[in-house]
């Protein structure tokens, strides 16, 4: 028994050291040098990189070149693979790491063509953009060649090194993010189907894009006063589609000729998302930004607050980074596998994005020849079509050919029995991924940050602006089309030039605001423009619920402080849920449900806040009858096929709830009180079985939207809670300012205090390294879950008391 014992506590101890061998090799060996000093090609002269206690690097060169290719270097250190991820995403090369289950979403980015588009638009890059993508590049590349052997913990499981960075690479991120933030074209067959099923009647109500509870910045009563500061004015033209045609941007046609030539579960997602035609932008992307004068603030500058909502991931989408050099001090977030800023703040200036849906995208119905394929008709005669051969590697397989064919309009992207849809979409534009918001950094005042916005293709954002001189201003930059004929909305005829593009609007008769009356700037992915605001963005506009939060949150508050912006990004009420419990609890008093459940419910929301809790079983309850409610009312026209009406639909809900018009009541209910109980019944049945629990204790809204902040590589098994964060309680609704969704949610927070930028707030929702052995993998985490202020250093003299590490770049002889 001794010598059995002895046997087994020699392999155990083998055993152990195999596995802390293993460990080290894999996870700790790769860790970056953060002290002391290294040799990097390219360099002109030492480049100063300090990090501070949560590893934001503060990078001082004595050149923007310099300053460029260090923060390449230094990005790399800490998300080299998410960056390597995200160029394969977008490029199609995916299937050559993951294997052949990657294919679906390979050929999309592919038929796409984001990879062609940013080799051509390299081309067409300015000396100045290209010089820095080169020097970034550079710095990428000095990182990958130094520690090749030395690679992050992914590279080791999916047995491959990455190639060489390169200009394209940064611009098919930038192309990635494009598509993230204007994907809509499947919203547009979506939209032709139930305008068909429903008659265009009916259409008009459910595709309105008018709500009592939005703000407009321009086009509405504050439009006058707006005009008098040199902003965009009103036009006296009730013809929605006339723009002076003197100053239209041209567009010009896409021409064929014009376009230059642990595994499984990743892709689980990746194929819902592609084979489901229902999904459009993807559900719950958002943000909210918003921007005060100094007249309601503690120090008597402006305040400006910014959260992105994005798809939660580890790492994180955000990378935190403090750059300086001659003409350059600013700090802020950039995306990995990208230079400079694209939200933050400098020593004069800071700004803020959320997505404004400007429609830059239409579908063309393509008829194309039985007799020769290849040839598809444009005004009465056979035009051959381009025809891109995409070679796709697969890891384990043989090569795949994929052809992609293109018309004028852009690729086949979608078809459906003899109908070919064509996409045009101005980030295929020439030039679109050239230029996008990284450069703002730079700029000194309000002219200079329009200078910068009106170079920006997109994707179109509303961006807030303050400085230190007490101004702040509002601008939705990007190249909006304008069209010939129609809107968009739908898929339109390709075989005529009735339906083409004109030209872009131009940058001046873009919405712009400067110290608009109210001193309070506030948007939401919310419309932003009034009936006064001629040109056509969009009428695709998201929810009000979470700008009207913000005005009614911020509207006369004096003293501000960042914590009060912290407080208000991090607000849990929920307008549609509180409208919706008055609802049922009112009718309630002329009609019961028939289940016990939902009758103990409905007393339960005659007292509840409105206050979306972890802990509370009402958010879910409402939750399912808000769904059921709208299935109840759609039904008769569309079917099973509810899930095809992305709009609106909480502001169409409520609306007819308020005016209960008797031809939206379905036939086999006599009143709408009579359809609430329904709804509530349904709802108690939905609950039971999403949660597998009878008793309505049990029915809280965590268990019903719990934090799913996953890994690549780490959606399933040990890995999953190894790499990420699973089934955490999480408070809030998608239409609450603290937007929560189990997948989606604010990314990053950001507040700026110009009156002291020491106290500015910069937090993101992992850490800023992406390996998983450092101590900033997950540290920003509980700061962010629990809506807790990380400072962020900006002045010498706190960023000296915060630096922990200090790491010279010194350049190679």
């Amino acid at each position: 028994m001794r010598r059995i014992l002895h046997i087994l506590l020699v392999l155990a101890a083998l055993t152990f050291a195999v596995a802390a061998g293993a460990l080290w090799w894999h996870v700790y060996r790769p860790m970056p040098q953060l002290d002391g000093s290294i040799a990097v090609h390219g360099l002109q002269q030492g480049v100063e990189v300090t990090r501070d206690n949560w590893g934001v690097p503060h990078i001082r060169a004595s050149s923007f070149q310099d300053m460029v290719e260090a923060q390449g270097y230094v990005m790399a250190q800490d998300r080299l693979w998410q960056m390597d991820l995200m160029r394969r995403l977008a490029s199609g090369d995916l299937a050559e790491i993951f294997g052949a289950q990657a294919l679906p979403m390979d050929r999309a980015y592919r038929t796409l063509g984001l990879r062609r588009a940013a080799e051509r638009d390299v081309e067409l890059l300015d000396p100045e953009s290209r010089a820095a993508l080169d020097a970034y590049a550079r710095g990428v590349n000095a990182f990958i060649e130094q520690h090749t052997h030395r690679l992050p913990l992914e590279f080791s499981v999916l047995h491959y090194s990455p190639r060489p960075w390169t200009p394209a690479d940064t611009l098919v991120i930038t192309g990635y993010m494009y598509e993230t933030l204007t994907n809509t074209w499947r919203a547009e067959l979506d939209r032709a189907k139930v305008t068909e099923l429903v008659g265009p009647e009916r259409a008009k109500e459910l595709f309105s894009q008018e709500s009592k509870m939005d703000h407009f910045i321009v086009g509405g009563d504050e439009d006058a006063a707006n005009k008098k500061r040199g902003a965009q004015g009103d036009s006296d033209d009730d013809d929605d589609d006339e723009i002076d045609t003197q100053t239209i941007l041209k567009a010009g046609l896409l021409s064929p000729r014009a376009v230059p030539g642990p595994e499984g579960a990743l892709w689980q997602s990746a194929r819902d998302w592609l084979e489901n035609s229902h999904d459009e932008l993807r559900p719950g992307l958002g943000s909210s930004n918003w921007v005060i004068s100094g007249e309601h603030t503690a120090s008597g500058k402006p305040m400006l607050a910014n959260d992105t909502h994005l798809e939660l991931s580890v790492p994180s989408i955000w990378y935190e980074v403090h750059l300086t050099a001659p003409g350059w001090n600013v700090k802020g977030f950039t995306l990995p596998g990208t230079p400079l800023v694209i939200i933050g703040h400098n020593d004069r200036i800071a700004w803020g994005f959320t997505n404004n849906g400007a429609d830059v995208q239409d579908l063309y119905v393509e008829t194309f020849n039985t007799a020769n394929p290849d040839e598809y008709r444009v005004r009465g005669q056979w035009l051959k079509a381009q025809i891109i051969s995409e070679t796709i590697r697969v890891k384990g397989a043989p090569e795949e050919q994929f052809l992609v064919v293109v018309t004028r309009h852009g690729p086949i992207v979608h078809r459906e029995g003899n109908r070919a849809y064509a996409l045009r979409w101005t980030a295929l534009g020439p030039g679109a991924l050239g230029y996008s918001y990284n450069w703002l950094g730079r700029a000194r005042n309000w002219e200079e940050f329009r200078g910068e916005m009106k170079r920006v293709w997109g994707p179109g954002q509303n961006a807030v602006y303050a400085d230190v001189d007490g101004n702040i201003g509002y601008i939705m930059a990007a190249r909006v089309p304008v069209r010939k004929k129609g809107r968009g909305e739908v898929p339109v005829p390709g075989d005529t030039d009735d339906y083409e593009w004109t030209g872009y609007i131009p940058f001046e008769e873009l919405p712009q605001a400067l110290n608009p009356p109210g001193d309070l700037i506030a948007t939401a992915n919310a419309r932003v423009v009034g009936p006064k605001y001629k040109p056509y963005l969009t009428d695709r506009w998201e929810e009000p619920f979470r700008t009207a939060r913000i005005y009614d949150l911020l509207r006369d508050k004096q003293s501000l402080r960042p914590a009060d912006f912290l407080a208000v990004q991090t607000d849990i009420y929920s307008y549609p849920h509180a409208f919706l419990a008055e609802q049922l609890v009112a009718a309630s008093k002329s009609a019961q449900p028939r289940d016990p459940r939902a009758r103990q419910m409905l007393k339960r929301l005659s007292d509840w806040s409105g206050q979306a809790h972890a802990d509370d079983i009402e958010p879910g309850f409402l939750d399912a009858a808000g769904k059921e409610l709208l299935d109840l009312l759609l039904e008769p026209y569309l079917g099973k096929d509810t899930w095809r009406y992305q709009w609106r639909a909480v502001v169409f809900l409520r609306k007819t709830l308020r005016e209960r018009p008797q031809r939206w009541l379905p036939p086999n209910f006599k009143s709408y009180d009579e359809l609430l109980m329904t709804a509530a019944d349904r709802a108690a049945v939905d609950l039971e079985r999403a949660t597998g629990k009878k008793n309505p204790a049990a029915w809280t809204w965590w268990r019903l939207n719990a934090l799913e902040m996953m890994h690549p590589i780490g959606r399933e098994g040990v890995l999953r809670w190894l790499l990420g964060v699973t089934g955490k309680p999480q408070a809030g609704t998608r239409y609450s300012i603290r937007a929560a969704e189990p997948t989606v949610g604010p990314s990053m927070r950001f507040v700026a205090d110009l009156g002291n930028w020491d106290h500015s707030i910069m937090v993101i929702a992992t850490g800023q390294s992406g390996q998983w052995g450092s101590a900033h993998y997950m540290d920003q985490f509980s700061c962010w879950y629990e809506g807790k202020p990380i400072e962020a250093p900006f002045s010498d003299a706190a960023v000296a008391k915060t630096t922990r590490h200090r790491l010279t770049l010194a350049p190679a002889r």
